[in-house]
C-alpha cells in the first residue's frame, strides 16, 4: 500500500511541478500578489504577532510582499532553514532581508545563522508554508522530505489553526494521497479563492 501510495505522489509531483513551472513570470508575479493581499487581510495573518513563512525558491508562490508586509505591520518574521543532520527545520527571526538572508540547502534563500537570532516554533502565531500540491480538504503534498509535514505536525492545536498554505489555482487536486505523518493545513490562498476549514 505504502508503495503505491508513494508511486501517485510522485506522479502528482511531477504533474504539478511541470503545470506551475509552464507559467511564466509575469503569470506568477500577477498571481503571487493576488494571493499575497488575501493573506494579509485574513484573521490567521492580522492577528499573529510573529509570522513565518518562506523564502519563495523557483516557481513558488512568491513571498516577497508578505515577508515585507509582515515588517512593515510591525509583527516579528521567522522563516526557516534545513537542518538535514536532524533533519528538522531551523527557525530564525528576521529583521533585514537583504541582509540576513542567503542562498541555502539546494539554493534555496535561507536565513543566514551568524546573522539571525534563533527562535522555537512555540513562538510562532501564523504559519505560512509552501506546497506543491493542496486538495480543497487542507491536504498537503510536499517536495518528498518531510521537512514541512515533521513541522506543522508539531504545531499545537492553536498553531495548527492559523496554518496557512501557499498555492496557485492550479495547484488545487481533487484528492492528496495521505499517509499517516502527511499534515494538513487549516487554510489554502490561491489567486481565485480562500479555502478555509470547517470552524
Amino acid at each position: 500500500m505504502r508503495a503505491v501510495e508513494a508511486r501517485r505522489k510522485t506522479k502528482l509531483r511531477r504533474e504539478i511541478l511541470q503545470r506551475r513551472e509552464a507559467l511564466s513570470e509575469a503569470e506568477r508575479l500577477d498571481k503571487s500578489n493576488i494571493i499575497w493581499s488575501r493573506v494579509v487581510q485574513t484573521w490567521e495573518f492580522q492577528q499573529a504577532e510573529s509570522v513565518m513563512l518562506y523564502a519563495a525558491f523557483g516557481s513558488e508562490v512568491r513571498t516577497d510582499r508578505l515577508m515585507e508586509s509582515t515588517l512593515q505591520a510591525g509583527k516579528r518574521l521567522i522563516l526557516p532553514r534545513v537542518n538535514r543532520a536532524s533533519p528538522q527545520l531551523e527557525l530564525y527571526y528576521v529583521a533585514n532581508i537583504a541582509l540576513q538572508v542567503e542562498a541555502g540547502f539546494c539554493g534555496i534563500p535561507e536565513p543566514a545563522p551568524g546573522l539571525c537570532e534563533r527562535t522555537l516554533l512555540a513562538d510562532v502565531d501564523c504559519v505560512v508554508v509552501p506546497g506543491l500540491a493542496f486538495d480543497t480538504t487542507g491536504g498537503r503534498l510536499g517536495y518528498g522530505g518531510g521537512y514541512y509535514d515533521r513541522l506543522l505536525n508539531s504545531l499545537s492545536p492553536a498553531q495548527a489553526h492559523v496554518s496557512i498554505g501557499l498555492a496557485y489555482e492550479l495547484q488545487i487536486v481533487e484528492e492528496i494521497p495521505q499517509g499517516f505523518f502527511d499534515a494538513r493545513v487549516a487554510v489554502i490562498a490561491t489567486e481565485l479563492r480562500l479555502l478555509v476549514e470547517n470552524r
